[in-house]
Protein backbone atom coordinates (compact mmCIF):
# COMPACT_ATOMS: atom_id res chain seq x y z
CA UNK A 1 0.00 0.00 0.00
CA UNK A 2 1.09 3.73 -0.08
CA UNK A 3 0.16 5.38 2.49
CA UNK A 4 -0.07 9.03 3.49
CA UNK A 5 0.57 10.36 6.56
CA UNK A 6 -1.52 13.85 6.98
CA UNK A 7 -0.22 15.94 10.56
CA UNK A 8 0.29 19.52 11.38
CA UNK A 9 4.03 19.99 12.11
CA UNK A 10 6.76 17.04 12.21
CA UNK A 11 10.06 16.38 12.61
CA UNK A 12 13.10 18.21 12.67
CA UNK A 13 10.95 21.21 13.27
CA UNK A 14 8.91 19.78 15.91
CA UNK A 15 9.19 16.87 18.06
CA UNK A 16 6.45 16.35 20.60
CA UNK A 17 4.00 13.05 21.06
CA UNK A 18 1.65 13.37 18.36
CA UNK A 19 5.02 13.71 15.59
CA UNK A 20 6.91 10.47 17.72
CA UNK A 21 3.63 8.33 17.37
CA UNK A 22 3.29 9.22 13.38
CA UNK A 23 7.13 8.60 13.12
CA UNK A 24 7.13 5.59 14.70
CA UNK A 25 3.75 4.19 13.30
CA UNK A 26 5.12 5.34 9.72
CA UNK A 27 8.48 3.22 10.04
CA UNK A 28 6.71 0.37 11.38
CA UNK A 29 5.11 0.77 8.07
CA UNK A 30 8.38 0.41 5.70
CA UNK A 31 9.13 -2.51 7.93
CA UNK A 32 6.17 -4.11 6.85
CA UNK A 33 6.60 -3.35 3.15
CA UNK A 34 4.35 -0.46 2.52
CA UNK A 35 5.68 2.79 0.80
CA UNK A 36 4.75 5.65 2.78
CA UNK A 37 4.87 9.67 2.78
CA UNK A 38 4.20 12.36 5.85
CA UNK A 39 2.75 15.65 4.29
CA UNK A 40 3.12 18.55 7.27
CA UNK A 41 3.19 21.70 8.08
CA UNK A 42 6.78 24.06 8.23
CA UNK A 43 6.43 27.06 10.59
CA UNK A 44 10.37 28.00 10.41
CA UNK A 45 11.65 26.75 7.35
CA UNK A 46 15.06 26.93 8.52
CA UNK A 47 14.44 24.33 11.27
CA UNK A 48 13.34 21.93 8.64
CA UNK A 49 16.23 20.66 7.17
CA UNK A 50 14.56 20.65 3.62
CA UNK A 51 14.83 21.42 -0.03
CA UNK A 52 12.69 22.90 -2.53
CA UNK A 53 10.40 19.99 -4.10
CA UNK A 54 10.43 20.80 -7.87
CA UNK A 55 8.14 18.31 -8.97
CA UNK A 56 5.62 20.24 -5.95
CA UNK A 57 4.21 23.59 -6.42
CA UNK A 58 6.81 26.24 -5.41
CA UNK A 59 7.48 27.04 -2.17
CA UNK A 60 6.81 23.54 -0.89
CA UNK A 61 9.70 21.46 0.51
CA UNK A 62 10.72 17.75 0.59
CA UNK A 63 13.00 16.00 2.76
CA UNK A 64 13.50 12.51 4.33
CA UNK A 65 13.93 12.29 7.74
CA UNK A 66 15.27 8.75 9.45
CA UNK A 67 14.03 7.15 6.11
CA UNK A 68 10.61 8.58 6.26
CA UNK A 69 10.25 11.02 2.76
CA UNK A 70 8.33 14.26 4.16
CA UNK A 71 6.81 16.95 2.26
CA UNK A 72 6.22 20.50 3.93
CA UNK A 73 3.46 23.40 3.15
CA UNK A 74 5.40 26.84 4.67
CA UNK A 75 2.89 28.47 6.60
CA UNK A 76 2.94 31.11 4.67
CA UNK A 77 0.72 29.42 1.97
CA UNK A 78 -1.98 28.06 4.60
CA UNK A 79 -4.71 30.88 5.60
CA UNK A 80 -4.22 33.27 8.32
CA UNK A 81 -6.53 30.97 10.84
CA UNK A 82 -5.60 27.49 10.09
CA UNK A 83 -3.48 27.35 13.53
CA UNK A 84 -7.23 27.31 15.48
CA UNK A 85 -9.88 27.71 12.57
CA UNK A 86 -10.66 24.84 9.53
CA UNK A 87 -10.45 27.48 7.10
CA UNK A 88 -9.19 26.26 3.49
CA UNK A 89 -7.41 28.01 0.61
CA UNK A 90 -8.60 26.45 -2.94
CA UNK A 91 -5.86 27.46 -4.85
CA UNK A 92 -3.88 25.08 -2.31
CA UNK A 93 -6.82 22.38 -2.08
CA UNK A 94 -6.40 22.15 -6.25
CA UNK A 95 -2.59 21.97 -6.17
CA UNK A 96 -2.93 19.89 -3.33
CA UNK A 97 -5.53 17.42 -5.64
CA UNK A 98 -3.04 17.16 -7.98
CA UNK A 99 0.02 16.13 -5.98
CA UNK A 100 -1.75 13.36 -4.39
CA UNK A 101 -2.78 11.89 -7.70
CA UNK A 102 0.76 12.47 -8.81
CA UNK A 103 1.45 10.49 -5.53
CA UNK A 104 -1.12 7.48 -6.59
CA UNK A 105 -1.63 7.18 -2.71
CA UNK A 106 -3.99 4.12 -1.61
CA UNK A 107 -5.63 5.99 1.53
CA UNK A 108 -4.49 8.55 3.84
CA UNK A 109 -4.40 8.52 7.83
CA UNK A 110 -4.94 11.94 9.25
CA UNK A 111 -2.68 12.29 12.22
CA UNK A 112 -3.67 16.27 13.22
CA UNK A 113 -5.73 18.52 11.57
CA UNK A 114 -4.62 21.71 12.52
CA UNK A 115 -3.34 23.67 9.51
CA UNK A 116 -4.21 21.06 7.53
CA UNK A 117 -7.82 21.39 6.64
CA UNK A 118 -7.05 22.40 2.76
CA UNK A 119 -5.43 18.57 2.78
CA UNK A 120 -7.85 16.92 4.65
CA UNK A 121 -10.44 18.89 1.30
CA UNK A 122 -8.35 17.82 -1.23
CA UNK A 123 -8.45 14.55 0.04
CA UNK A 124 -12.42 14.42 0.21
CA UNK A 125 -12.05 15.69 -3.38
CA UNK A 126 -9.49 13.11 -4.84
CA UNK A 127 -12.14 9.87 -3.12
CA UNK A 128 -9.09 8.88 -1.49
CA UNK A 129 -10.22 7.24 2.01
CA UNK A 130 -8.80 8.19 4.88
CA UNK A 131 -8.79 7.70 8.79
CA UNK A 132 -8.56 9.85 11.52
CA UNK A 133 -6.48 9.75 15.20
CA UNK A 134 -8.19 11.97 17.44
CA UNK A 135 -4.36 12.72 19.32
CA UNK A 136 -6.34 15.66 20.75
CA UNK A 137 -9.33 18.19 20.97
CA UNK A 138 -8.46 20.66 18.02
CA UNK A 139 -11.45 19.16 16.11
CA UNK A 140 -14.61 20.36 18.94
CA UNK A 141 -12.20 23.11 20.59
CA UNK A 142 -10.94 26.33 18.95
CA UNK A 143 -8.67 26.72 22.38
CA UNK A 144 -7.55 23.00 21.38
CA UNK A 145 -7.64 21.68 24.92
CA UNK A 146 -11.28 22.35 26.17
CA UNK A 147 -10.42 24.77 28.47
CA UNK A 148 -12.27 28.16 28.08
CA UNK A 149 -10.72 31.69 28.01
CA UNK A 150 -11.09 31.55 31.91
CA UNK A 151 -8.95 28.69 32.82
CA UNK A 152 -12.41 26.34 33.43
CA UNK A 153 -13.07 22.85 31.53
CA UNK A 154 -15.81 23.06 29.10
CA UNK A 155 -18.23 20.69 29.07
CA UNK A 156 -18.43 21.07 24.75
CA UNK A 157 -19.08 22.45 22.59
CA UNK A 158 -22.44 22.36 22.36
CA UNK A 159 -22.07 22.94 18.51
CA UNK A 160 -20.60 26.02 18.91
CA UNK A 161 -22.86 27.53 20.78
CA UNK A 162 -21.23 27.23 24.00
CA UNK A 163 -17.43 28.34 22.23
CA UNK A 164 -19.56 31.81 21.35
CA UNK A 165 -20.37 32.64 25.19
CA UNK A 166 -17.09 31.28 26.92
CA UNK A 167 -14.73 32.05 24.16
CA UNK A 168 -16.03 34.76 22.31
CA UNK A 169 -12.68 36.96 20.84
CA UNK A 170 -12.09 39.11 18.03
CA UNK A 171 -12.55 37.13 14.66
CA UNK A 172 -14.75 34.84 15.89
CA UNK A 173 -18.76 35.54 15.79
CA UNK A 174 -21.54 33.20 16.66
CA UNK A 175 -22.25 31.82 13.37
CA UNK A 176 -18.15 31.15 12.99
CA UNK A 177 -17.72 28.87 16.08
CA UNK A 178 -21.66 27.46 14.38
CA UNK A 179 -19.33 27.03 11.05
CA UNK A 180 -16.47 25.41 12.47
CA UNK A 181 -18.47 23.01 14.48
CA UNK A 182 -19.87 21.91 11.18
CA UNK A 183 -17.10 21.23 9.30
CA UNK A 184 -14.93 19.38 12.48
CA UNK A 185 -18.15 17.24 11.94
CA UNK A 186 -18.50 16.80 8.50
CA UNK A 187 -14.23 15.85 8.48
CA UNK A 188 -15.42 13.22 11.24
CA UNK A 189 -18.16 11.77 9.28
CA UNK A 190 -16.89 11.53 6.62
CA UNK A 191 -13.69 9.30 7.62
CA UNK A 192 -13.56 5.75 7.37
CA UNK A 193 -12.39 5.11 10.51
CA UNK A 194 -11.80 7.35 13.77
CA UNK A 195 -9.56 6.17 16.27
CA UNK A 196 -8.58 7.97 19.68
CA UNK A 197 -5.64 6.86 21.75
CA UNK A 198 -7.80 6.62 25.16
CA UNK A 199 -11.23 6.06 26.91
CA UNK A 200 -10.96 9.55 27.92
CA UNK A 201 -10.55 11.13 24.51
CA UNK A 202 -13.21 8.55 23.32
CA UNK A 203 -15.90 9.45 25.42
CA UNK A 204 -15.23 13.18 25.26
CA UNK A 205 -15.90 13.15 21.33
CA UNK A 206 -18.82 10.93 21.77
CA UNK A 207 -20.43 13.19 24.01
CA UNK A 208 -19.94 16.38 21.43
CA UNK A 209 -20.31 14.26 18.30
CA UNK A 210 -23.79 11.99 19.20
CA UNK A 211 -24.03 8.81 16.96
CA UNK A 212 -20.24 9.13 15.73
CA UNK A 213 -18.45 5.78 16.17
CA UNK A 214 -15.05 5.81 18.02
CA UNK A 215 -12.42 3.16 17.93
CA UNK A 216 -10.12 3.35 21.16
CA UNK A 217 -6.44 2.13 20.25
CA UNK A 218 -3.56 3.60 22.63
CA UNK A 219 -0.25 4.55 21.24
CA UNK A 220 2.29 1.75 21.39
CA UNK A 221 6.21 2.63 22.81
CA UNK A 222 9.18 1.43 21.58
CA UNK A 223 9.66 -1.35 23.80
CA UNK A 224 13.04 -2.10 21.89
CA UNK A 225 14.34 1.14 22.66
CA UNK A 226 13.88 0.39 26.23
CA UNK A 227 15.80 -2.59 26.33
CA UNK A 228 18.71 -1.09 24.86
CA UNK A 229 18.39 2.26 26.73
CA UNK A 230 20.99 2.25 30.17
CA UNK A 231 20.02 1.06 33.72
CA UNK A 232 21.26 2.14 36.85
CA UNK A 233 21.69 -0.51 39.58
CA UNK A 234 19.41 -0.87 41.86
CA UNK A 235 21.82 0.59 44.73
CA UNK A 236 22.04 3.41 42.91
CA UNK A 237 18.13 3.52 42.43
CA UNK A 238 17.79 3.53 45.87
CA UNK A 239 20.48 6.30 47.10
CA UNK A 240 19.20 10.00 47.92
CA UNK A 241 17.78 12.55 46.79
CA UNK A 242 14.59 11.01 45.46
CA UNK A 243 15.18 12.28 41.48
CA UNK A 244 11.80 13.85 40.02
CA UNK A 245 12.12 13.97 35.99
CA UNK A 246 9.60 15.93 33.99
CA UNK A 247 9.38 15.58 30.02
CA UNK A 248 7.85 17.57 28.12
CA UNK A 249 7.25 20.75 26.22
CA UNK A 250 7.60 24.28 28.76
CA UNK A 251 4.79 25.78 27.94
CA UNK A 252 2.08 27.04 30.76
CA UNK A 253 -0.24 23.96 29.74
CA UNK A 254 2.16 21.30 30.38
CA UNK A 255 2.46 23.48 34.53
CA UNK A 256 6.44 22.65 34.91
CA UNK A 257 6.20 26.37 36.91
CA UNK A 258 4.05 24.46 39.07
CA UNK A 259 6.78 21.81 39.86
CA UNK A 260 9.42 24.42 40.79
CA UNK A 261 6.93 26.63 42.92
CA UNK A 262 6.47 22.98 44.60
CA UNK A 263 10.17 22.65 44.87
CA UNK A 264 10.81 25.88 46.57
CA UNK A 265 8.22 25.07 49.36
CA UNK A 266 10.62 22.01 50.00
CA UNK A 267 13.84 23.85 50.22
CA UNK A 268 15.26 21.03 52.76
CA UNK A 269 14.01 17.79 50.92
CA UNK A 270 17.06 15.37 49.42
CA UNK A 271 14.84 15.74 45.73
CA UNK A 272 15.85 16.58 42.35
CA UNK A 273 14.57 17.64 39.47
CA UNK A 274 15.86 17.56 36.21
CA UNK A 275 13.46 19.41 33.09
CA UNK A 276 14.10 18.02 30.37
CA UNK A 277 11.73 19.70 26.93
CA UNK A 278 12.44 22.54 24.37
CA UNK A 279 10.90 26.01 24.95
CA UNK A 280 8.24 27.29 22.69
CA UNK A 281 5.28 29.64 22.83
CA UNK A 282 5.43 32.87 25.70
CA UNK A 283 8.65 34.13 26.44
CA UNK A 284 8.02 35.67 29.96
CA UNK A 285 6.48 32.29 31.04
CA UNK A 286 10.17 30.89 29.95
CA UNK A 287 11.84 33.77 31.83
CA UNK A 288 9.68 33.44 34.66
CA UNK A 289 10.69 29.60 34.71
CA UNK A 290 14.60 29.47 34.17
CA UNK A 291 14.30 32.31 37.57
CA UNK A 292 12.69 29.62 39.44
CA UNK A 293 15.25 26.85 38.08
CA UNK A 294 17.91 29.03 38.59
CA UNK A 295 16.94 29.94 42.39
CA UNK A 296 17.44 26.08 43.40
CA UNK A 297 20.80 24.29 43.05
CA UNK A 298 18.71 20.95 42.93
CA UNK A 299 17.12 21.81 39.38
CA UNK A 300 18.53 21.25 36.50
CA UNK A 301 17.26 22.77 32.89
CA UNK A 302 18.30 20.01 30.42
CA UNK A 303 16.77 21.28 27.21
CA UNK A 304 15.06 19.07 24.13
CA UNK A 305 16.23 15.55 24.03
CA UNK A 306 15.70 13.04 20.84
CA UNK A 307 13.11 10.57 21.50
CA UNK A 308 15.55 7.83 21.00
CA UNK A 309 16.82 9.21 24.24
CA UNK A 310 13.84 9.21 26.44
CA UNK A 311 14.10 5.70 28.10
CA UNK A 312 17.88 6.79 29.19
CA UNK A 313 16.40 9.64 30.67
CA UNK A 314 13.58 7.93 32.58
CA UNK A 315 16.30 4.91 33.38
CA UNK A 316 18.05 7.88 35.48
CA UNK A 317 14.83 9.03 37.59
CA UNK A 318 12.75 7.27 40.46
CA UNK A 319 9.57 9.11 39.55
CA UNK A 320 7.72 11.23 36.73
CA UNK A 321 5.90 14.45 37.25
CA UNK A 322 3.40 15.47 35.05
CA UNK A 323 1.86 18.71 36.32
CA UNK A 324 -0.26 19.78 32.97
CA UNK A 325 -3.03 22.54 33.46
CA UNK A 326 -5.03 21.14 30.57
CA UNK A 327 -7.00 17.69 30.21
CA UNK A 328 -4.22 15.69 28.07
CA UNK A 329 -5.40 12.97 25.48
CA UNK A 330 -2.69 10.95 26.43
CA UNK A 331 0.70 10.81 27.21
CA UNK A 332 3.54 9.09 25.52
CA UNK A 333 6.12 9.41 28.01
CA UNK A 334 3.72 8.27 30.92
CA UNK A 335 3.25 4.39 28.80
CA UNK A 336 7.32 4.76 28.57
CA UNK A 337 7.74 5.46 31.79
CA UNK A 338 5.58 2.59 32.69
CA UNK A 339 7.96 -0.06 30.66
CA UNK A 340 11.14 1.33 32.60
CA UNK A 341 9.73 1.17 35.67
CA UNK A 342 9.24 4.38 36.87
CA UNK A 343 6.13 5.58 38.37
CA UNK A 344 4.28 8.90 38.03
CA UNK A 345 2.50 11.92 39.82
CA UNK A 346 -0.27 13.68 37.22
CA UNK A 347 -2.36 16.62 37.41
CA UNK A 348 -6.28 15.12 37.85
CA UNK A 349 -6.94 15.97 33.95
CA UNK A 350 -7.34 13.47 31.51
CA UNK A 351 -6.59 10.55 30.10
CA UNK A 352 -3.18 10.12 32.33
CA UNK A 353 -5.36 11.02 35.87
CA UNK A 354 -7.18 7.94 34.87
CA UNK A 355 -4.83 5.35 33.93
CA UNK A 356 -3.01 6.49 37.18
CA UNK A 357 -6.01 5.79 39.09
CA UNK A 358 -7.07 2.90 37.53
CA UNK A 359 -3.62 1.11 37.51
CA UNK A 360 -2.73 2.48 40.93
CA UNK A 361 0.84 3.22 39.48
CA UNK A 362 1.08 7.17 41.16
CA UNK A 363 -0.42 9.04 42.63
CA UNK A 364 -3.08 11.88 41.15
CA UNK A 365 -2.72 15.62 41.70
CA UNK A 366 -4.83 18.85 41.75
CA UNK A 367 -4.04 20.64 38.64
CA UNK A 368 -2.08 24.21 39.78
CA UNK A 369 -2.01 23.84 42.70
CA UNK A 370 1.35 24.02 44.35
CA UNK A 371 0.59 23.10 47.48
CA UNK A 372 -0.52 19.90 46.67
CA UNK A 373 2.16 19.35 44.92
CA UNK A 374 4.40 19.65 47.16
CA UNK A 375 3.01 17.52 49.83
CA UNK A 376 2.85 14.85 46.69
CA UNK A 377 6.40 15.07 46.47
CA UNK A 378 7.40 14.80 50.40
CA UNK A 379 5.05 11.85 50.33
CA UNK A 380 7.29 10.07 48.01
CA UNK A 381 10.57 11.26 49.48
CA UNK A 382 9.32 10.18 53.19
CA UNK A 383 7.76 6.85 51.95
CA UNK A 384 9.75 4.74 49.84
CA UNK A 385 7.62 1.91 50.67
CA UNK A 386 4.70 4.32 48.49
CA UNK A 387 7.09 4.69 45.80
CA UNK A 388 7.82 0.61 45.53
CA UNK A 389 4.06 -0.01 45.88
CA UNK A 390 3.25 2.26 42.55
CA UNK A 391 6.42 0.42 40.64
CA UNK A 392 4.86 -3.14 41.57
CA UNK A 393 1.47 -1.97 39.93
CA UNK A 394 2.93 -0.30 36.90
CA UNK A 395 1.41 -1.67 33.58
CA UNK A 396 3.04 -3.05 30.64
CA UNK A 397 2.17 -1.04 27.72
CA UNK A 398 1.25 -1.63 23.71
CA UNK A 399 4.45 -1.89 21.75
CA UNK A 400 4.67 0.26 18.28
CA UNK A 401 4.79 -2.82 16.54
CA UNK A 402 1.54 -4.29 18.07
CA UNK A 403 -0.12 -0.94 17.30
CA UNK A 404 1.26 -0.71 13.65
CA UNK A 405 -0.46 -4.60 13.31
CA UNK A 406 -3.88 -3.00 14.63
CA UNK A 407 -3.63 0.02 12.35
CA UNK A 408 -2.32 -2.10 9.51
CA UNK A 409 -5.31 -3.92 9.29
CA UNK A 410 -7.68 -0.98 9.91
CA UNK A 411 -5.89 0.36 6.73
CA UNK A 412 -6.17 -2.94 4.66
CA UNK A 413 -10.12 -3.18 5.71
CA UNK A 414 -10.60 1.02 4.56
CA UNK A 415 -8.56 0.15 1.38
CA UNK A 416 -11.36 -3.01 0.62
CA UNK A 417 -14.16 -1.13 1.33
CA UNK A 418 -13.23 2.14 -0.55
CA UNK A 419 -16.17 1.84 -3.53
CA UNK A 420 -14.29 0.87 -7.20
CA UNK A 421 -13.74 3.60 -9.81
CA UNK A 422 -16.25 3.94 -12.51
Amino acid sequence: MRILFVIHQFFPEFHSGTERVALNLARNMQRAGHYVHVLACTVDATKAGAEADDAAASPWLRTVYQGVPVTFLPRAVLPATADFSLDTDELLVRQLMEWLQRGRFDLAHVMHTMRMASAVLAIQRCALPYMISLTDFFLPCAQINLVNLKGRQCAGPDEGKRCAKDCRTAPWTEQAYASRFARASSLLQAAGERVAPSDYVARRYRETFPGMEIRVLPHGIDILALAGAAKPTMEARQTKPLRLVFIGTIIAQKGADVLLKAMARLPTRAVSLKLIGGFHGDPAYHEQVRKLAAADPRVEIAGPIEAADVFAALAEADLLCLPSRVPESFSLVLHEASAAGVPALVSDLGAPAEHVAKSRSGRVVVAGDVAAWAEAITEAVDSPEALQRWKQNLPLPLDVAEEAFFYESLYRRLRKEQPAAA
